[in-house]
């Protein structure tokens, strides 16, 4: 499986090893140089084939011995290799090779050929030729159902408290005159930007230009996480989630053109639990839309969700092991509510515990009288068909405004794939599968 192709770069980036599924922060800047083969790529090619053969402890063997147990893990090794062949499908072979370098550093960047496409991989090598990261360094493509003759984006700032996030409205070409419906996005939980960057992913961008191409208003902006700084014990749902997307709602509702009554929020994952109470708040929305919203109490579906990644390829990830282990006992305690509001557990602090438990998400969307729609995604590891979108049924049955969708094939994301799903698999260039933009957009101009 030689490259067909080796092309030398000089470097102008940081050398520096990234921990996330991808590298693709790392050596970004780059300049042509013909020179031939190197050592650098020789190690890069020799580790993907390992990873192609399935060979995830040879591959770890390669690593430089300190981080041999986290980013050469054979487990996450493993998970990273199910997540191309999630997406890619079937390997067939290196076709391209371009490396990056700068000290004691050189990324290799690999085009991987699969059978449904190619994708890039990116070896951090150091100078005695061992590996130090590797991961997916896909770019992202638009979906060819985003017509971008036909939109129009502007910059924002939506003022919060305490700062302001940077956003981004997409509307129709305005050329039919008529007041168009308005949506705005809610990220799911951790850190997020206006579009749900992951590598080769942009969850929000397919669903704000996917929305506007089908003549329908979006307003997409940064979390306050990392947007703004936070204080542990002021993490709270209300917040890092719902004030500001109250504020995002009014900042859609001036825009010129949009119809102020046909506003609609639509959170995914716990934006989508957060729906229910963001509509209450407001009053005054159209409906609210939960993609992929956890139903379950969201202490057992943190853990269910870190349970799965430990147990879901053949290699044993002992660090997942170990969090899964420490947060079993943690999660006695916040069923108990026996922490501080600053004190860390589950990876998040007590004060959003508290406010999580000061929450009835199912009762709260039981009284709120709007339209509410819910969508799952059957590949979905970390909120389900079976455990979460049948008890936001459940709890709603009889609601006559309620619409429930699921998609077969399409993963936490709502992005096609196959076999086991696994987070790795979010970096790898895919888009928000039509079928669930076009649905959305149907639901939305409705209201």
């Amino acid at each position: 499986m030689a490259p067909r192709r080796r092309t030398v770069l000089a470097a102008v980036s940081t050398a520096t090893a990234s921990a996330a599924a991808g590298c693709t922060d790392l050596f970004t800047e780059q300049t042509s140089d013909e020179t031939g083969g190197s050592t650098p790529t020789d190690v890069a090619t020799a580790l993907v084939n390992d990873l192609a053969s399935e060979a995830f402890e040879r591959a770890s063997d390669r690593f430089v011995e300190q981080e041999r147990d986290r980013r050469g893990d054979p487990a996450r090794l493993e998970r990273l290799w199910m997540g191309y062949g999630a997406v890619g499908g079937s390997f067939g072979e290196i076709v391209d090779t371009s490396t990056t370098t700068r000290g004691d550093y050189t990324a290799v960047d690999l085009t991987l050929a699969f059978s449904r496409g190619d994708h890039s991989c990116r070896v951090i090598v150091d100078g005695q030729s061992r590996p130090v990261d590797c991961g997916i360094a896909d770019e992202y493509e638009r979906p060819s159902y985003v017509d971008r003759s036909a939109i129009v984006t502007q910059d924002v700032s939506l003022s919060v408290t305490g700062c302001s996030l940077p956003g981004t409205i997409t509307t129709p070409d305005g050329s039919t005159g008529d007041a168009v419906p308005g949506v705005v996005l809610v990220h799911d939980a951790g850190a997020g930007t206006r579009n749900n960057d992951r590598g080769g992913t942009k969850t929000f961008m397919d669903l704000g230009e996917g929305l506007a191409s089908k003549g329908i208003a979006t307003l997409r902006y940064d979390k306050r996480i990392p947007a703004c700084e936070v204080q542990p014990g002021s993490h709270t749902l209300d917040h890092v989630t719902v004030d500001d997307a109250l504020v995002a709602v009014e900042r859609l509702r001036a825009v010129e053109g949009v119809d102020p009554d046909r506003i609609v929020v639509v959170g995914h994952g716990l934006g989508g639990r957060a729906t229910p109470r963001i509509a209450a708040r407001d009053g005054t929305l159209a409906g609210v839309a939960g993609l992929a919203a956890p139903a379950r109490p969201y202490h057992d579906l943190t853990l269910e969700q870190l349970e799965y990644k430990v147990s879901v390829g053949s290699q044993t990830w002992d660090d997942l092991a170990t969090i899964a282990d420490r947060w079993a006992d943690e999660i006695e305690r916040v069923r108990a509510g026996e922490y501080d509001a600053s004190e860390q557990l589950l990876g998040k602090p007590g004060a959003f515990w508290d406010s999580l438990a000061a929450y009835d998400h199912l009762a709260t969307a039981a009284e709120t009288d709007v339209p509410m729609y819910f969508a799952q995604g059957e590949r979905d590891f970390q909120v389900t068909t079976s455990d979460d979108l049948e008890r936001w049924r459940t709890e709603l049955e009889g609601r006559s405004v309620t619409t429930f969708e699921t998609y077969d094939g399409l993963n936490h994301l709502f992005m096609p794939g196959e076999g086991p799903s696994v987070e790795f698999a979010y970096a790898a260039r895919n888009n928000v599968a039509e079928q669930v933009v076009a649905d959305l957009a149907d639901w939305v101009t409705d209201r």
